[in-house]
């Protein structure tokens, strides 16, 4: 596992910490898991662009199977 500093600022990091006790985690995992959750939207939105490229640039042969 990796490790490494990270600096936030302080507001930010009593945010984190009030969503921590309130879920009764870490700060450690709620970061974490904001982390991932982060990464998972990045990776859906490229996909949905990707789609949306896609489905523009071959809309008439789309249109031309949906018949």
């Amino acid at each position: 596992m990796a490790e490494t500093r990270l600096r936030l600022p302080d507001e930010t990091y009593e945010q984190i910490k009030r969503i921590a006790g309130g879920d009764a985690q870490s700060v450690n995992s709620a970061m974490v898991a904001a982390i991932e959750e982060y990464i998972a939207r990045r990776r859906r939105e490229r996909y949905q662009a990707m789609g949306r490229k896609i489905a523009e640039r071959d809309r008439e042969l789309l249109e031309r199977l949906a018949r």
